[in-house]
């Protein structure tokens, strides 16, 4: 089932429109009862895991990739002392 007919607010279930995401998340939990799914790193919600997932890769994967660098580089600076 796709709740979204397209990238606006528009709920597919019943046709009703929303001015942003948000108010279409709160709609489709109280409405139609669906689970909906937080981001673990900012608490954005989401109707469906594929939209969260993309949230995330496009949000976070940067930040991730970034803190798993400096970690592994002060690790290395660690053992390499003179």
């Amino acid at each position: 089932m796709n709740l979204f007919k397209n990238k606006k607010n528009d709920c597919t279930e019943c046709s009703e429109k929303f001015s942003n995401h948000d108010d279409l998340v709160k709609h489709v939990r109280k409405a139609h009862h669906h689970t909906i799914v937080k981001c673990t790193e900012c608490g954005q919600e989401f109707i469906h895991e594929k939209h969260r997932l993309e949230h995330f890769r496009e949000e976070h994967k940067e930040k991730k990739a970034r803190k798993r660098t400096e970690k592994n580089l002060s690790k290395h600076r660690g053992i390499f002392k003179t």
